[in-house]
């Protein structure tokens, strides 16, 4: 179901297609004449561009050396192993942006290399408060979270220049935008770019939507979103939402989350010049009484996806070709059949723990950059009308007709999470095992569902089912 557009870009990309910023080689060249410069000064350096943290990185992992017997997951320890003099000629050696990029892309790359330093030093600021053993880990790893955006920039795709645009100025959710302006999904060319490269992976996992239910992954993909809500001016109608579940993770009340926030970025803008970018503003006074207007506006405010038929016939294929024998192949085929092939916004595979009697979400599309509903977790005790799924193969369609009846048995956080008016849900069963629940949505009620779009939803996880049932026989 990945194009195959994607599988022939990720396999032939290498770490040297991204350049390296005009000042990075000055202030390192400075750094590396002083023979008696720490290494963690140094590592500030390359920390500072993305591209050269991603070439250090990735070439320390690719050289077997008998004293390390794992990735290494820290630029500290990377420079410990290359040395200074090849850190030296790997950074003299590459080219460099202001060189090889016109204009456009030049300014495009600029900013978000700034936006993706940002983020590193948000997380590491956050895992250090949170008493984290390793948060250079998080920080790189926040540093590389949008890798596959950084290398479509380099790269020269003409489309990039339109995706920044719907983000920045529609107010966006990037994988949105990704649909409407690219047809595919950055965070899959990432995950697949930093596979390819052997990077560690806590920057690998941190790029997958279901690993946020773990605290170093949602702190990456925290700081991601809040450098993204500073880039625009602190104007998006979600920021507030992800700033509360920031608060919460962190056990700070908003008022001294604001004043961290707000010292990171004082100290991020005295080089914010590097990245082409004036000085950002500080984040204002909020509350989280803010957060039901915000997300009360982004419901109202959120792309309708197209439905494409042929996604939808090559999904049933593939869920009909006995060859196909891998849940997780299935599972994603399921994924990418609902969302490109009805145009359903959000969906979510909800396992079943039969031990833990819970939901937990494991296979997820279009929910990127939500880390809220990205943690989603469910007691079978406490599952309301989704619990009433699993006892036996059965779908639902919330819609105006049935949201009197249904709605109440709905559990009041789950309503408040999904915040949808509607949505389509089916049991997973392979044979008379309760294998999880599918959940679809469109996110706003004005990019209403209906019954054409239920019919097909239905016929899916049928086929999914079956398909789930030949590959456990």
């Amino acid at each position: 179901m990945h194009s195959s557009w994607l599988s022939r870009v990720s396999a032939q990309a290498d770490p040297r297609e991204l350049p390296l910023l005009g000042g990075t080689w000055r202030e390192l060249a400075g750094l590396l004449q002083d023979g008696l410069a720490p290494l963690r000064r140094i590592a500030e350096a390359i920390l500072a561009d993305p591209a050269l943290s991603l070439r250090v990185l990735q070439r320390a992992n690719a050289v077997p050396h008998r004293h390390f017997r794992c990735e290494l997951a820290a630029l500290e320890d990377a420079v410990h192993m290359l040395g200074t003099r090849t850190i030296s000629d790997m950074a003299a050696g590459a080219e460099v942006a202001e060189v090889v990029l016109d204009q456009d892309r030049l300014q495009a790359y600029r900013q978000s290399c700034g936006r993706a330093v940002l983020a590193a030093l948000l997380a590491r600021d956050w895992a250090e408060l949170d008493r984290d053993r390793f948060p250079t880990q998080i920080s790189l790893a926040a540093l590389l979270n949008n890798l596959g955006e950084l290398f479509l920039l380099a790269h020269g795709d003409a489309r990039m220049r339109r995706y920044l645009e719907v983000v920045e100025r529609c107010h966006a959710y990037p994988h949105e935008a990704e649909y409407v302006t690219l047809g595919m999904s950055l965070e899959a060319l990432g995950y697949r770019l930093a596979r390819r490269w052997g990077l560690p992976e806590m920057v690998r996992e941190s790029m997958r939507a279901r690993n946020a239910r773990h605290l170093r992954a949602l702190c990456v993909m925290l700081a991601t979103q809040v450098a993204r809500y500073a880039f625009t001016g602190w104007r998006h109608p979600m920021q507030h939402a992800d700033l509360c579940l920031v608060a919460q993770v962190l056990d700070l009340d908003l008022a001294a989350l604001r004043e961290r926030i707000n010292r990171v970025l004082a100290g991020f803008n005295t080089r914010a010049s590097r990245y082409a970018l004036e000085p950002l503003p500080m984040l204002p006074v909020m509350g989280c009484a803010e957060e039901a207007v915000g997300l009360e506006s982004a419901r109202g405010s959120r792309f309708c996806l197209a439905p494409r038929a042929d996604d939808y016939d090559r999904a049933l294929a593939v869920l009909d070709d006995a060859g196909v024998t891998e849940p997780d192949i299935l599972f994603r085929t399921l994924l990418d059949g609902l969302q490109r092939g009805l145009g359903l916004n959000r969906v979510v595979i909800a396992l079943y723990d039969p031990k833990a009697r819970c939901f937990v979400a494991e296979h997820l599309i279009g929910t990127d950059f939500e880390p809220r509903f990205n943690r989603f977790r469910l007691s079978l005790e406490a599952s309301g009308l989704f619990g009433e799924l699993i006892e036996a193969p059965g779908a639902l369609w919330l819609n105006a007709d049935n949201r009197a009846q249904l709605e109440p048995r709905i559990p009041e956080g789950i309503r408040e999470l999904i915040g949808a008016t509607g949505f389509f849900a089916a049991s997973l069963w392979v044979g008379a095992r309760a294998l999880g629940l599918v959940y679809a949505d469109r996110r706003s009620a004005s990019c209403a569902l209906d019954a054409g779009a239920y019919r097909r939803f239905l016929t899916l996880v049928v086929h999914a089912r079956q398909a789930l049932q030949r590959c456990s026989t």
